[in-house]
């Protein structure tokens, strides 16, 4: 094949480009070559270069080749490729690409084949020329080496590269004596004899750079070792600077050895070699005088002590593969090297110590902190601490102490010292002066050098148990606890700070911090070190100090309140640390809130509720927005958990913030209006719109708790704050700096109430999650390129829409947000739909997802089996709610459309229903909807074909009501034998006299004790007859009975112009249909008026203690929207007789317990005030489920952490279950058990039922976390084998630790 580019071939490559570029590739290939030690292993080395080298391809030889194969064959490709395009067939089929045939095409052509002939006759020239160069160099070295070593000397054969450099120092730099030599036993000791310190300097040199030509591996390992390592040792020490320099470069050198003993040999002849210029040659500078660097001694020390502090930084990535020996010698020789200190002259000033020099070099101390990062390493450094050197720790803690007790220094002086260190470096180089490097360090300075190296040193230490085992230490007739140290180092950050920088790096508050965060990081440490009072209480001073100022002292600066709440935020962000902050030392162990104690919270919210208020003292400068902020933010990591909120709720600090917040989005609106520029105004307004986006940010943590939620609706900023979530939710990004997760939880936490609700559509989050949802089942994504079909998805809910599963079962999980998302909303029910018609709220996706019942919804959906499937599923989940399925059943007909849909899935000839995943799957959902029970008292079918059996679907289809028997269970009937009981012989010789206090302890104990002994006993009839004495009792109690008395006004006449809701009148039916199966009433006409009569009357009764709301919350616009879910069960309690439950409503209604158990009882109530009537938050919300969460955390902090982990939350589930009474949830005795627990013992057991049913579900919840679904276990399956009963110790434990904090909340519904 002839080409133009085959004729040119290699012609622009000439020997003169070759050769430096080959020149420069070995010379960084000499180090490697010398490692091998032998020709066989260069060779190796050479032949597999590409594969061992990165940096290859970096190699001015190999980009030389690079392009002049693109040079000589690039033209060729592009031929060959034009050719195969132009033919539009493949090549040779025995190939197994186009490209394996286009480069066998290239390798065989002419181009190629003078490409590398001329290739191969560049490099040989290139080579000839740099041998030919190289012996000439040998020989006139050879001739000199001739007159100085005699004979007896063998040369092995050398490596023919060359170095340009002219330097002739051989332990710099071997390139220009590159041979290597391979002397005899003999031939080392006449080396050791050369380096005698008594021979002349010449000589001694000669013999160092003879050594240096020897491999490493070679002297190290010779027998005449401790011969050569004297003369080396006395030239590292000698007074001619060129020798030491030779000496200790050649030491350098050495340390590339490969084997650990080698390298063993080297550092401790450097560390006895350092160690004697301590111990025999006097001072080596003292503290008065400070130390020019300059001077040759100094750096000539600080050379030495450089190579030694670079060994001990790498030898711990190497160390566990040697033996124990290797570490220990190690260790022991830095550790002996580093506790001397020399001998103080009589009247002297201090002498300088190996610290110090060390100290210079690695002012952090970052080798001990390698050292003592693995365990490996870490004990022996610590045994041989404790055993043989402790005084050097003790030195560093006399050091430590001595520093932090003269802090009364000016601080201009230590501003100077900080500032000088930072921005300067040492030079160990006396020629480099007038580079900007530092040459000399004050007296002032070694010393803080030294402070600095011993703090960093002692932090560490304080990390691991066995360092904590050195205190106390006993210093100046006085013991140093741990305590005392961390003391006298946060006493630092007290200073009065002349300096504006907050940060320098090296400034004592600034470590002092670092240390002190890197502690609070370790939980042990943390424990141990930093929960004590006395610490807590030093750390806060400052801001003490901020809050009551001192005559005449000033109070310390910026810089230090940013450091302080740098480390308060690192204790909040862990448990141990947030209630060593709300509770102080002594823990939380009486369970009530330290509202008016003075542990380090209330110091906190104080300071920052008053800076943002603009309170604090007038004798000092406001503080910035940065240091507010940086409270503000602490204060967050506090009351976004239940526990830090109860704490600090009385401070009010939301109103402080959204206050500032109004003001700061006042001055950011006059900020962006555009303006003359004016300089300095560009910042401001940047710091203004930070400000602002900082407080509605911490604003918005409020909603981390069912309590907070609460708070933040009543600032009036929901919406800004909610629009603020979205955004950055819609980023993924995470909640803050020391949060894993991201908003999930808190969009759940939102979408559990009306309000939360209307925000979220407000903002567009709702739209956009249908819409994301939609993409993903219908569409797919447009930025995934399309290479093959996607799998038929075998689970309706797979990977793809799992999370948008999830999000949307969270959003709806709630009833009144379901409410306010759906209520009279009607469905469009178009004769058509397009492909492109997408729905953008939950009415579409109801419509085009769950009530699929024309043929037009069925052919606009690209996935009509999955998707629908998909829409069963989350109508099953919502309907669990049985508010949210009266609902939709009430507006929307479900049960109408599953119906209508099965009985259309039939087959032809036999008008059989038909069993595919959708029959089987609404199947599933009419019989959940229709029937009503507990674990044992209802059958569900499954949602899968069964596998291994005869019939794969053994229950039978329906398509109309009522349903098959099959489904239902078979309940035994109520006996009509009187069952004796310590409980019903208490009631009994009970007599209709007065009921005290004390009747109703001995009520509680002998109700606890059949609930406990003998559950069964205590059935309906029982238990009716207690509360009815029970509540006669309570109405006398004023802790109790907190809602006063009204008088019904309502008659006959005026309960017949009532009707009840739809809602309400299919809960009637639903009621009904649950006691005729329990067998407690009968499913008669008679039976559904009385009860409807009772909500009636019930209806009228509240209506006269609500007010009406100008509001514009669906859900306040009227009636309670949801069904009597309480009345129901008393009604079917008492077995159906309207007028005995109606008169103990009467009477329960003015008591606490009504206004959570019986949830239309405060439905916007006149009883509470305006602005909690008006939230639409109920509070079995913001309180019972507030308290369930907060215990939860402290009894049962898996379970509490499994939700955080799933993105749901405990309020949510349990909402859910208090607002129906627990239907569906547990079995009917165990509702009933439940609600007397509740009005006999307190409604605080409310809060601990809910805890014990979790603490109960422990192994589920955390099984069903890992699943991914715990959402849809919790929703729809039963609590099976809770009983009330073998709970109740537990449940009583908890009021023992508990009833002081939530009870008195409870009662307190006029200030939640």
């Amino acid at each position: 094949m002839s080409t133009p580019a085959s004729s040119s071939g290699m012609s622009s490559l000439k020997t003169q480009d070759v050769l430096p570029a080959l020149r420069q590739m070995m010379k960084n290939l000499e180090p490697n070559i010398r490692a091998a030690g032998s020709m066989d292993a260069a060779e190796d080395l050479m032949l597999h270069l590409e594969e061992r080298d990165p940096s290859f391809h970096r190699y001015e030889f190999v980009k030389l080749i690079r392009s002049n194969i693109e040079e000589s064959l690039g033209p060729l490709m592009d031929e060959e490729i034009e050719k195969y395009a132009r033919s539009g067939q493949a090549y040779d089929t025995g190939q197994d690409t186009v490209v394996q045939t286009m480069v066998a095409h290239l390798v065989n052509s002419p181009a190629y084949s003078n490409m590398t002939q001329q290739l191969m006759v560049e490099t040989k020239a290139a080579v000839d020329t740099l041998t030919r160069e190289f012996q000439e160099e040998r020989e006139a070295q050879q001739a000199l080496d001739s007159r100085a070593e005699g004979p007896g000397f063998r040369r092995a054969p050398s490596f023919g590269y060359l170095s340009q450099s002219s330097d002739n120092d051989s332990c710099g730099s071997s390139l220009n004596n590159s041979d290597f030599m391979f002397p005899n036993q003999k031939e080392f000791e006449q080396i050791g004899e050369k380096m005698d310190q008594r021979q002349p300097v010449e000589t001694r040199m000669e013999a160092i750079d003879h050594l240096g030509r020897i491999p490493p591996t070679e002297v190290l390992s010779s027998d005449n070792w401790s011969l050569l390592r004297k003369g080396l040792m006395d030239a590292l020490g000698d007074s001619n600077e060129q020798l030491a320099d030779k000496s200790l470069k050649l030491h350098a050198r050495m340390f590339s050895a490969s084997q650990h003993s080698m390298n063993r040999e080297v550092y401790t002849s450097l560390v006895e070699h350092l160690n004697m210029q301590f111990t025999y040659k006097g001072q080596k500078g003292d503290l008065k005088t400070g130390l020019d660097v300059t001077s040759p001694s100094a750096c000539r020390l600080l050379r030495r002590f450089r190579l030694m502090n670079e060994f001990m930084c790498v030898v711990p990535s190497y160390w566990i593969r040697c033996p124990d020996k290797f570490l220990e010698e190690v260790v022991d020789s830095s550790l002996y090297l580093l506790h001397t200190h020399p001998t103080k002259a009589l009247g002297g000033a201090e002498p300088l110590t190996p610290v110090h020099y060390l100290a210079m070099l690695d002012k952090k101390a970052g080798w001990f902190k390698k050292w003592m990062h693995g365990n490996y390493s870490r004990t022996v450094v610590l045994r041989m601490l404790k055993e043989k050197y402790r005084a050097l720790i003790d030195n560093a803690v006399k050091k430590s102490l001595e520093f932090c007790e003269s802090r009364k220094q000016p601080q201009s002086l230590l501003d100077e010292v900080t500032s000088a260190l930072q921005r300067e470096s040492i030079s160990t180089d006396a020629q480099q002066t007038g580079d900007g490097k530092r040459t000399t360090y004050s007296g002032p300075e070694l010393e803080y050098i030294y402070f600095i190296h011993s703090l960093c040193m002692l932090g560490r230490m304080l990390l691991y148990s066995n360092g904590r085992a050195f205190f106390p230490i006993k210093v100046k007739d006085r013991e140093v606890k741990v305590t005392d140290l961390l003391v006298s180092f946060l006493q630092l950050l007290s200073l009065p700070n002349q300096s504006t920088r907050p940060y320098t790096g090296l400034d004592a508050a600034s470590l002092v911090a670092d240390v002190i965060k890197m502690i609070a990081g370790c939980e042990a440490a943390l424990v141990e070190c930093l929960c004590k009072d006395a610490v807590i209480s030093v750390l806060l001073e400052p801001v003490k100090a901020r809050l009551k100022p001192t005559k005449g002292k000033k109070p310390a600066g910026e810089a230090a309140l940013l450091h302080i709440a740098d480390i308060l935020s690192c204790l909040a962000s862990s448990q141990t640390g947030r209630r060593m902050l709300l509770y102080g030392e002594a823990g939380n162990k009486t369970g009530k809130p330290n509202r008016n104690s003075s542990t380090a919270a209330h110091t906190i919210v104080e300071f920052a509720s008053r800076a943002l208020s603009s309170t604090l003292p007038s004798e000092e400068s406001s503080p910035s927005y940065e240091v507010v902020g940086a409270y503000v933010f602490v204060c967050r990591q506090l009351y976004s958990t239940c526990e830090g909120l109860s704490v600090m709720h009385s401070y009010k600090l939301h109103t402080c913030i959204a206050e500032a917040w109004k003001t700061a989005s006042h001055e950011a609106d006059i900020a962006s209006t555009p303006l003359p520029a004016v300089e300095g105004d560009q910042t401001d307004s940047r710091r203004v719109l930070m400000w602002e986006e900082s407080l509605i940010d911490n604003l918005l943590n409020f909603a981390a708790t069912p309590k907070g939620l609460l708070l933040l609706q009543q600032t009036g900023a929901i919406n800004e704050c909610v629009d603020y979530m979205y955004a950055r939710y819609a980023k993924k990004l995470q909640v803050s700096k020391h949060e894993k997760f991201g908003y999930g939880v808190m969009v759940t936490q939102v979408a559990a109430t009306a309000p939360g609700m209307v925000a979220l559509q407000s903002t567009g989050f709702i739209k956009a999650l249908v819409t994301e949802l939609w993409t993903q089942l219908e569409c797919g994504r447009d930025d995934v390129r399309v290479i093959r079909p996607n799998p038929v998805p075998v689970d309706p809910i797979d990977r793809t829409v799992h999370k948008s599963f999830t999000s949307l079962l969270n959003l709806l999980s709630s009833f009144p947000a379901v409410y306010e998302a759906l209520a009279d909303q009607p469905l469009q029910n178009a004769e058509s739909y397009t492909f492109r018609d997408m729905p953008t709220d939950m009415g579409g996706l109801i419509e085009r997802l769950i009530l699929v019942d024309t043929p037009a919804k069925m052919h606009a959906l690209f996935n009509y089996e999955q998707s629908h499937t998909f829409g069963l599923r989350v109508l099953s989940v919502m309907c669990s709610c049985l508010d949210t399925f009266l609902l939709l059943e009430t507006q929307y007909k479900v049960q109408e459309s599953l119906l209508a849909s099965q009985a259309e899935n039939v087959k032809e000839e036999s008008n059989e229903l038909i069993i595919d995943a959708l029959s089987v799957e609404r199947n599933h959902v009419l019989v959940r909807t229709y029937l009503i029970g507990g674990p044992s008292e209802r059958k569900l079918p499954p949602r899968m074909l069964l596998e291994e059996t005869k019939d794969p679907y053994p229950f039978p289809l329906f398509s109309s009501f009522p349903i098959p028997k099959p489904y239902t269970t078979t309940m035994a009937g109520r006996s009509a034998m009187k069952q004796d009981s310590e409980l019903s012989r208490y009631l009994s010789q009970t007599k209709s006299a007065e009921k005290n206090q004390a009747w109703l302890d001995g009520c509680r104990k002998a109700f606890c004790k059949v609930l406990t002994s003998k559950p069964d006993l205590a059935k309906a009839n029982v238990l009716v007859d207690m509360l009815e004495k029970v509540v006669q009792g309570q109405i006398k109690v004023q802790e109790e009975a907190i809602f006063p008395k009204v008088d019904y006004k309502g008659n006959d006449k005026s309960l017949k112009s009532q009707s009840l809701s739809a809602v309400q009148q299919a809960g009637v039916q639903l009621s009904i249909r649950y006691g005729s199966h329990l067998n407690l009433v009968k499913n008669t006409k008679d039976t559904k008026e009385q009860l409807t009569h009772l909500l009636k009357q019930v209806r009228f009764f509240l209506r006269q203690q609500q007010r009406n709301i100008d509001c514009q919350l669906r859900l306040l616009q009227g009636e309670y929207v949801g069904h009597d879910w309480f009345t129901s069960t008393l009604f079917l309690m008492m077995l159906g007789k309207s007028e005995r439950c109606w008169n103990f409503l009467l009477k329960f209604s003015t008591l606490l317990s009504s206004g959570y158990l019986w949830m239309p009882r405060l439905h916007a109530s006149a009883h509470l005030p305006v602005p909690l009537t008006v939230s639409g938050i109920h509070p079995v919300y913001y309180c019972s489920a507030h308290y369930v969460e907060l215990i939860l955390q402290a009894e049962v902090p898996a379970v509490a952490s499994a939700f955080r982990m799933s993105g749901y939350t405990p309020s949510q589930i349990c909402q859910h279950w208090l607002r129906q009474c627990f239907w569906n949830s547990l079995d009917w005795l165990e509702i009933c058990h439940y609600l007397c627990t509740c009005i006999v013992l307190g409604v605080d057991y409310q809060v601990y039922t809910c805890v014990a049913i979790l603490r109960h579900l422990t192994h589920d919840i955390l099984q069903h976390t890992q699943n991914q679904d715990l959402q849809v276990f919790l929703k729809e399956e039963p609590i099976p084998g809770f009983r009330v009963g073998e709970h109740l110790e537990f449940m009583q434990q908890l009021e023992e630790r508990y009833r002081q904090t939530v009870l008195p909340d409870m009662r307190n519904l006029a200030k939640p």
